[in-house]
């Protein structure tokens, strides 16, 4: 009997080793670049699951009562101290936000969910819009239509005076702003249906650089996705193995040409200097992917910096993952990030955040 118990704790600890190991290389995958290995990419996807998995372990070694092992499993977490806490942060106390702090709101809207705008049946996301008291609005997929029977410019825009400044840019991005939006451009870069675009934004005197971003999208067909929540509520080989073909065609491709994106925008934030600088949207990708890592660069994750848990901003298909940030320079203070599940109009929640210009 002593020696069943040895080999399974042997069996245990062996697995456990494993999942260390891949935890390690997981916190830490953002550092190589997609063109380089893209099997680093796959696992800053599954850093969440990886971790959990440790703490798992983490458990059933305080259970059986091997100190010794749990402390190692510790030791694992410690060493992916900065990875965790920016990938699940626990600033869960709202703070005081200061009078003069702007409100920002990113939101990926699905192009309206492709609903009319009336006053009878009013359109949930752009009543949510409207009643948000953001001062800039960030939006991707914005979708209008010429029909009457659908939302149009006109329909839009009077529904959201309240934003006398507006610029909708290529590939379905738009701002709308309480402040004056002084100038505008495309950022080029390889895509199809996907871009960035950069604004200079007069803040009472002060400018703004604010970028907003749809970044390379997977591409999944509802097929896919439907093929990816059946394996993860089943967990079987069949189901892998058919989803493994179309994430290799799909997921790897996608991470390549993200990671070219990010490397402009990197050059874009690089040229803006020491201005105020917020850069967010749909990246697409999680906290710890290269794609993001590049395009932080010197600036701070609003929702690392003052948001609560993991903060997963789609919520469809089972995909469990924050891929819309907002992200500023360091003469800016964020506060109270929040990624907002009350509206589940769009595949998208919207993220939004106060930020005050030191």
């Amino acid at each position: 009997m002593k020696i069943l118990k040895f080999l399974f704790h042997s069996l245990v600890g062996t697995a456990n080793v494993i999942v260390m190991v891949l935890l390690i290389l997981a916190a830490y995958s953002d550092w190589v670049a997609p063109s380089s290995s893209i099997l680093f990419s796959y696992l800053g996807l599954g850093f969440a699951v990886i971790a959990l998995l440790n703490l798992c372990f983490l458990f059933y070694w305080l259970i059986v009562g091997k100190w010794k092992m749990g402390l190692v499993v510790v030791a694992s977490f410690l060493l992916c101290l900065g990875p965790l806490t920016s990938y699940f942060p626990l600033h869960c106390t709202k703070q005081k936000v200061p009078e003069e702090a702007l409100k920002i709101l990113t939101y990926n809207v699905m192009g309206f969910a492709y609903k009319d705008h009336t006053q009878t049946s009013p359109n949930e996301i752009v009543k949510y819009i409207a009643d948000s008291n953001a001062d800039i609005v960030c939006l991707q997929e914005y979708t209008v239509y010429p029909s009457e029977k659908l939302l149009t410019s006109k329909k839009l825009f009077n529904a959201l005076k309240m934003y006398p400044y507006h610029k909708v840019m290529d590939r379905n991005i738009a701002v709308f702003s309480k402040y004056p939006i002084t100038n505008s451009r495309q950022i080029k870069y390889e895509s199809v249906a996907n871009g960035s675009a950069i604004h200079e934004i007069d803040v009472n005197g002060k400018k703004l650089i604010l970028i907003n971003n749809h970044l390379e999208s997977l591409k999944l067909t509802t097929e896919d996705k439907t093929k990816y929540k059946v394996f993860i509520k089943s967990l079987g080989a069949d189901e892998f193995d058919g989803l493994k073909g179309t994430f290799q065609q799909k997921l790897g491709p996608a991470f390549r040409i993200r990671a070219k994106q990010a490397e402009i925008l990197a050059q874009e934030i690089q040229a803006a200097g020491n201005n105020y600088v917020v850069v967010c949207g749909d990246f697409n990708d999680t906290p710890i992917s290269y794609a993001h890592r590049v395009v932080q660069g010197p600036l701070i994750d609003a929702f690392s910096e003052s948001g609560c848990g993991m903060g997963i901003s789609y919520n469809q298909n089972l995909f469990f993952f924050r891929i819309d940030h907002i992200l500023h320079s360091k003469n800016i203070k964020s506060f109270n990030c929040t990624v907002d599940r009350k509206i589940k109009a769009s595949d998208h929640y919207p993220v939004w955040c106060y930020m005050s210009l030191d």
